[in-house]
């Protein structure tokens, strides 16, 4: 139980925390990298690029805990 909260919360911090980053560094200078997402909507893609990363981060994290134990256990 602790484990599976430990978990989400990572994932729950992790999400803004990463969207915050990809936005801040790929705004910046005058052609910015990231294009359409650098406008003046910011916090739409704030908010998309927070639910992407979570959705990548779940599928991750259940891809993990799925091979993690191996094709011979059934728990």
């Amino acid at each position: 139980m602790l484990r599976a909260l430990i978990y989400a919360l990572g994932i729950l911090h992790l999400g803004p925390g990463l969207a915050f980053a990809i936005l801040a560094f790929g705004c910046g200078g005058v052609r910015p990298a990231l294009g359409p997402l650098c406008g003046h909507q910011q916090i739409h893609s704030f908010i998309w690029l927070t639910l992407g990363g979570w959705l990548l981060m779940t599928a991750g994290l259940l891809l993990y805990l799925r091979f993690k134990r191996g094709p011979g256990n059934k728990a």
